[in-house]
């Protein structure tokens, strides 16, 4: 049988009306780790994400976290490093360590049926790392390398320079590494640490795909353990907010051809009653490839290849940022091109057809983060560390559906005014 298609005409056209988010399951081990459950999907693969009080912050001070997480694959009491990375490699799985502000996360995929051989090898990275001087000197070394090559970047200084002004050089948020750093970081402080944050104390798991009826078992046969050490988690905490006085900032970099451009200012994070409506409106000004910073400052001015704005959300505060490079004698004419974008969301309301493009955008974009199990534990997992739940973005789709150009006005004009915006440039 033969279907005939009528290629010109396209597909039909449906607006999401809401997101079917997957339903989650928990459970608590025996020495009180708490476990969250997304289990679907069509193959027998799972992802499970540690998640430890680990972070930057807990650290206080640059490197150390980081260097802790990247540190704990490179051997234990009874594994050497090329050992652990040879039973990943046989199995198929893939195992790292990730560092953010607030947290660590150690994330293992692999095949359901390999768990029984591959939580032990995590256990056992979790519980008996040993921190190899010889290992510890390399990663060092290797780690000072790639600062100082990054260091060379405009857009790097600038993004460095930027967390300062925003947030304070002594900030959690604001406070950068430094190439004496690499010289003060002692082995017996990375071990220090690695034994009081890897713990039950604050840990969580999340499990993702389909893990079969015996992961409960499993966790609690490896992570389960009341005998696992007690830990000392210190939270360091985050003090108040200490921007720079000065609103304009220029980092000047000996031969370099193009300026980078950071402008923005502090904002609060995803639990403020404002936080999703913003979300709109950032993507109007910068937040996709038809935004109105890409059409006015990069196809209409031609003073761009790229830019971009952003609204980052950190447990404590956040900040909207936009981003871009631009040769070092366009400097002005391109920060004056942003500004004046910005002055025209408060100027002039959005019209009906560039709203109605940028619903639907965003909720396809919505959609599309959902799409399977291990995204959707990655979202959950981000959500968990603003106490939020999956509810936050049934009402950003609300949001997205039912926002006016009025409502979108009055934001901007609260939010964008150019005498609460630092500029940072780096460059020439």
């Amino acid at each position: 049988m033969i279907i005939e298609v009528d290629r010109k005409k396209g597909p039909e056209f449906q607006i999401l009306d809401k997101i079917d988010f997957l339903p989650i399951s928990r459970f608590v081990l025996p020495n009180g780790v708490d476990v969250s459950l997304l289990e679907a999907g069509s193959q027998d693969v799972t992802k499970i994400d540690w998640l430890f009080p680990a972070g930057a912050v807990q650290a206080g001070k640059p490197l150390l976290a980081s260097t802790v997480g990247n540190l704990m694959l490179e051997g234990t009491d009874s594994r050497t490093s090329a050992e652990i990375s040879d039973i990943i490699d046989f199995y198929g799985a893939h195992l790292n360590v990730q560092t953010y502000h607030h947290n660590s996360v150690i994330t293992l995929i692999c095949l359901t049926k390999e768990l029984p051989q591959l939580l032990p090898v995590v256990e056992d990275i979790v519980r008996n790392a040993v921190f190899d001087a010889k290992e510890y000197y390399i990663y060092l070394n290797k780690r000072r390398q790639e600062y100082l090559l990054e260091s060379e970047k405009v857009r790097t200084i600038a993004a460095r320079k930027f967390g300062q002004v925003v947030f304070g050089e002594a900030h959690p948020y604001g406070r950068q590494l430094e190439l004496s750093q690499f010289d003060t970081l002692t082995r017996e402080e990375t071990i220090a640490f690695y034994k009081n944050a890897y713990t039950p104390l604050a840990c969580r798991i999340v499990v993702a795909g389909q893990p079969g009826s015996d992961i409960k078992d499993l966790l609690t046969r490896h992570f389960g353990d009341v005998s696992w050490r007690e830990g000392m988690v210190n939270l360091n905490g985050v003090s108040e907010l200490m921007p720079s006085p000065d609103k304009f900032h220029l980092v000047e970099k000996d031969g370099a051809l193009q300026s980078a451009i950071r402008l923005g200012r502090p904002l609060f994070n995803n639990n403020h009653p404002d936080f999703i409506p913003l979300q709109v409106v950032n993507t109007i000004l910068g937040g996709y490839f038809g935004s109105r910073l890409m059409t006015a400052v990069r196809e209409e001015k031609g003073l761009t290849y790229g830019i971009g704005s952003s609204i980052v959300s950190y447990q404590k505060s956040g900040m909207w940022v936009i981003a871009s490079e631009v040769m070092g004698e366009m400097r002005e004419a391109a920060v004056e091109a942003i500004f004046e974008e910005v002055k025209r969301m408060t100027d002039e309301p959005v019209d009906k057809d560039e709203l109605e493009l940028v619903r639907n955008y965003m909720l396809g974009e919505l959609l599309r983060h959902f799409d399977g199990p291990f995204s959707s534990s990655d979202i959950y997992r981000s959500l968990w560390e603003f106490g939020l739940d999956f509810g936050f973005y049934a009402k950003m789709v609300e949001v997205i559906k039912t926002i006016g150009s009025e409502e979108i006005q009055l934001l901007s004009a609260k939010y964008l005014k150019r005498e609460d915006f630092y500029v940072v440039v780096a460059g020439r």
